[in-house]
Order: structure tokens, then C-alpha cells, then sequence
């Protein structure tokens, strides 16, 4: 039976499935965060892999609707533009779960705590800034989480960066300082790509505004 209210679609269905996107990307960091802290234990690769997958099935389920409906609550770029950024996050926690994986024999001890904890509140941000988008929260709001986002980028390079001028220190041992390196990155990575959610739904909700 032809449907116009499915034809016309519904806002809450769009900014529901964003909203279990950053759910998802929130659970992903805050696993791995614990998995950093209790270093007794290999982090289980699948947990991350599983998240990251129910993320693409998010992502696929947004682009399915979009194909079915002639009216969204915002344009679909920028649906898909979200949608897109969200999914690099469980994406790149499970690159650094992979690579720690290999590696956590030699690491364990290593304390990637503090970066972890900004990520986790990274994070947290971007949750609330989709959960603003969702209620066409107004550009204020938005430009305060994205400041914040600001910052924790800003402090977490700065912890990086010391943290790489020890690694640099004469005496260590060269291979895990190797490995300590490329963690750093990873985990700057997803301190960026948080920022890039930021950025990107700043901008829809400025063009929507």
C-alpha cells in the first residue's frame, strides 16, 4: 500500500539512528579505556569488531531510508556526512585494539591512561552534540560543545607530545618505543576524527540554522 508518511519520512527515525551511531562510538572508547586501565588482561579483539560492525549496520540502514523517502529532516549530504564521520570512530578504536593486541605482552605496562580519558570525554561530546542535532538544538549550543572538543584535542596533543619527548630520551628500548609511537598516533587519530564529528555537525547546524 503506498505510504506518503513513509515517502515523507520522519525526522526521529534519521537522528535515531545517529544517535545509536555516537552510542556506539561512545561504548567503543569507553571499552577501551578500560581495557588501558586493566592491564591484566589482553583486550578481546571481537568486542571492538563487534561494535564497529553493528556501526556499519547503522550506516547502512540510514543510507537504505534515504533511498525511500523523497523528504529528510536535514539534506541528505549532511545525514550522510555525520553518519559517515561517526563510523570512523568504533573504525579507528578497533585499529588501535588490533595493533595493542599484537603487542601487549611487551606494553602492558605502558600507561596510555590520561589520553584515554580525554578520548572517553571526547567522545561523551559527541554524543551530546548528536543528541543536539536530533532536536535542532540552537548554534550556541553547539559551538560550546565544539570548543570543548577544541580543547581536548589541544590538551591531548600536548600529552602526546611529551609523552613522545620520553620515548625520545636515550637508554630505552628501541622496539617499544617503536611501538609506543604508533599506538601515540593511532590514538591521536581518534582524538581527531572526534574533532571532525564536531566540525562536521557544527557546519550542518549552521547551514540548517
Amino acid at each position: 500500500m503506498f505510504s506518503l508518511q513513509r515517502l515523507l519520512g520522519r525526522p526521529a527515525e534519521f537522528f535515531g539512528l545517529l544517535e545509536k551511531s555516537s552510542a556506539l562510538g561512545a561504548e567503543s572508547v569507553a571499552a577501551l579505556r578500560a581495557a588501558l586501565i586493566n592491564r591484566h588482561e589482553v583486550p578481546e579483539l571481537e568486542v571492538f569488531a563487534a561494535a564497529r560492525r553493528k556501526d556499519k549496520e547503522i550506516i547502512n540502514q540510514l543510507e537504505e531510508m534515504l533511498t525511500k523517502v523523497f523528504i529528510t529532516p536535514i539534506e541528505r549530504e549532511d545525514l550522510e556526512a555525520v553518519a559517515t564521520q561517526l563510523y570512523r570512530l568504533p573504525k579507528t578504536v578497533e585499529k588501535f585494539v588490533e595493533r595493542y593486541e599484537i603487542v601487549w605482552e611487551r606494553m602492558r605496562d605502558y600507561d596510555f591512561s590520561m589520553i584515554a580519558h580525554m578520548l572517553e570525554s571526547g567522545a561523551k561530546i559527541v554524543v551530546e552534540m548528536v543528541q543536539s542535532l536530533s532536536r535542532r538544538g540552537n548554534l550556541g549550543e553547539i559551538k560550546a560543545l565544539d570548543a570543548r572538543l577544541s580543547q581536548i584535542e589541544s590538551d591531548a596533543g600536548t600529552v602526546i607530545l611529551d609523552a613522545l619527548r620520553r620515548i625520545y630520551e636515550p637508554g630505552g628500548d628501541p622496539l617499544r618505543e617503536i611501538i609506543a609511537q604508533d599506538l601515540y598516533h593511532i590514538l591521536s587519530d581518534c582524538i581527531d576524527v572526534c574533532r571532525s564529528i564536531g566540525r562536521t555537525i557544527a557546519l550542518v547546524i549552521l547551514k540548517n540554522s
